[in-house]
């Protein structure tokens, strides 16, 4: 439970820190080891503007967008390239995927030692 607590603390501290625009959906990137079927992840390439600066960033991995679609992203003003799209999948799921996974493992290994009693 207190990995629960301190994702969500640190993803409220970001949130309030944080500033909000529009980005752009330009096109989706395929990156990975060798851009084929195997091995390869599909990213959405989103641009947004930062005062006259335009910023290029990658949304999440796995999760193609079709292009022209407008998103809202949260921004640092002191670090506008560590930007993340302000929707679950963008902001909440990947975090809460890495909480759930120990607490599954953790949870197994309790139970695994717990002894059934027989009758």
């Amino acid at each position: 439970m207190a990995i629960f607590g301190i994702f969500y603390f640190i993803k409220i501290q970001f949130k309030n820190g944080a500033l909000i625009t529009e980005g752009v959906v330009t096109k989706n990137y395929m990156h990975g080891i060798n851009k084929s079927d195997f091995g390869s992840t599909i990213s959405a390439e989103i641009q947004f503007y930062v005062g006259d600066s335009l910023v290029t960033m990658l949304g999440p991995e796995g999760q193609p967008m079709d292009v022209g679609l407008i998103v809202p992203v949260l921004y640092k003003a002191d670090n506008p390239a560590n930007a993340v799209i302000y929707n679950f999948d963008g902001f909440w799921l990947h975090g809460l995927i890495w909480c759930i996974l120990p607490a599954i493992f953790w949870t197994a290994i309790s139970l695994s030692v717990i002894k059934v009693r027989q009758d």
